[in-house]
């Protein structure tokens, strides 16, 4: 019994002075840079949970939970400075939604940065473009490349089908209908033909119960179970431990794309040696699940290269395309102007050129970015002892010291939302504050540096080719939805929750 008293104490003794070890290491490390780099601390949040830091971790939940999680994040931003501190389960976050920080860790830092560990996440989304570092990520971004080529987002007739059959769903009589589900249809369908070379065609199958329907609800489950997990941080897999339905959701998801992959795989296979790439004289169109299939023989690998792509290609624009209709049914003048422009083209082919002039319509859907972009918040944690640009000291703008394992948040939403860069109507859609000139990473909605959004050309070019088309097809818009509030739905990414409710008349 003594020998085992005295292991104890001695287990004690050691824990505590490594303990001790670590802090004077940090402490020392912060005063030798505050000495040479004029180092200061930024403010730290008032936990009443000091060790673990679950107060703000239920708070947040809560916020979530009520859709206005990103409101939570600009009260505290408006109370401890726009960089701050937080214990998040005992792992040091700094928040801050500062330009210059973001600029530093996506661009002039990015080395001394890399994206967090999804554990978590694996079981659903394996390793792929976002999950990935170095050599391999780089790998992973030369096979998308060319679907995001300019010749590639020019090919804007491919949209055409799709989004025909997408407008002739809609009534033009001023019947309501929430369109939030029929847009995730519809770009469920353009992406997995460009992805895939096979689209659903989820828009020719009505109702709910059908093959399409069923893969866009478990895709959704999925992602849901993914924001749940997010949000738990380490202790998600005490909590969730007996969640089934995430399995079952994100197998459902594999099944489907896996019966892809092996064709991908199979016509590889059977195409003879120097086969070309180009069919009866004409280039064929490049699709990224075949293109893999030529390098990745693995079909889990390959299952899960390709499902990091297929994810954002679905919610992106769809999300996009929703929030920009939630904004515009509240200020149909904005409609009717969008209108005068639409017509004034008459029969003058929607090429690339033509949308990417098409300034108004720009302003509109990069106020909807600024406003809610397609990620409010992305997180890095830092490889090795390092230094942010700004945010410390009794002022909030001395150099911060970053100690090796800290979590950078950089708050997308909250520099999107500073009062000082976009002024004091800054909740308000307005798309003519886009006249005015913007400087550089004032605005953010893909992020910068290496990891920017491949896809970003795309995402403009699709949404404001849809938003062209639905302009020119109906006069104006009356809302339907008695919330007048946006409120938000969080899963991986950020969409409304009451959905898109909106009546559209012909005249």
């Amino acid at each position: 019994m003594l020998v085992v008293i005295r292991t104890f104490a001695l287990g004690i003794l050691i824990f505590v002075t490594l303990f001790i070890l670590q802090k004077w290491q940090a402490y020392s490390a912060f005063r030798n840079a505050a000495t040479k780099l004029g180092c200061g601390r930024p403010p730290k949040y008032p936990h009443k949970d000091t060790i673990w830091g679950s107060d703000l971790v239920k708070e947040r939940a809560l916020a979530a939970r009520s859709g206005r999680q990103m409101q939570l994040y600009m009260r505290h931003f408006g109370i401890l400075g726009k960089t701050w501190e937080e214990n998040f389960h005992r792992t040091k976050v700094i928040n801050t939604m500062e330009g210059i920080n973001i600029q530093h860790v996506t661009t002039t830092g990015f080395q001394h940065y890399a994206k967090i560990s999804q554990k978590d996440f694996t079981p659903f989304l394996g390793k792929g473009i976002f999950s990935q570092e170095g050599a391999a990520w780089r790998h992973s971004r030369d096979l998308i490349k060319p679907i995001f080529t300019r010749s590639e987002i020019s090919d804007v007739n491919s949209l055409d089908i799709h989004v025909t059959r997408f407008l002739s769903m809609i009534p033009s009589d001023g019947t309501m209908i929430d369109l939030q589900v029929p847009l995730h249809r519809l770009f469920l369908d353009i992406s997995t033909e460009f992805l895939f070379g096979q689209s659903t065609c989820s828009l020719l199958q009505p109702g709910d119960s059908n093959e399409s329907m069923e893969f866009v609800k478990t895709f959704n489950d999925a992602l849901m179970g993914v924001g749940k997990r997010r949000l738990a941080g380490r202790l998600s897999p005490l909590i969730y431990y007996f969640d089934k339905d995430w399995r079952r959701a994100y197998e459902k998801v594999h099944a489907w794309v896996d019966a892809h992959v092996r064709r991908a795989l199979a016509e590889n296979l059977s195409e003879s040696p120097g086969s070309s790439d180009t069919e009866t004289g004409s280039q064929k169109r490049y699709i990224l699940l075949h293109e893999m299939a030529k390098q990745i023989t693995d079909p889990f690998e390959l299952r899960f290269q390709i499902l990091n792509v297929l994810l954002p290609a679905r919610d992106s624009v769809s999300i996009l395309m929703g929030n920009a209709l939630f904004h515009l049914v509240r200020n149909p003048h904005i409609w009717s102007q969008l209108r005068t422009e639409s017509i004034s083209l008459g029969d003058t082919e929607l090429t690339y050129e033509v949308l990417k002039s098409l300034q108004l319509f720009r302003y509109v859907i990069n106020e909807t970015l600024r406003l809610q972009g397609p990620s409010g918040k992305v997180q890095r944690v830092a490889t090795c002892n390092t230094v942010l640009p700004s945010g410390g000291g009794l002022e909030g703008k001395a150099p911060i010291f970053v100690e090796k394992g800290t979590i950078i948040a950089l708050n997308i939403w909250g520099l999107h939302h500073d009062e000082d860069i976009w002024g004091t109507d800054v909740m308000e859609f307005r798309p003519e504050r886009w006249q005015e000139r913007r400087l550089p990473w004032q605005f953010v909605p893909f992020l910068g540096g290496a990891r920017i959004c491949p896809a970003q050309q795309q995402i403009l070019t699709h949404a404001t080719y849809l938003l062209v088309r639905m302009t020119k097809m109906f006069a104006r818009i009356e809302n339907r939805d008695s919330c007048e509030e946006y409120i938000e739905l969080t899963k991986m990414t950020t969409e409304s929750r009451n959905g898109i409710k909106v009546a559209f008349f012909a005249q």
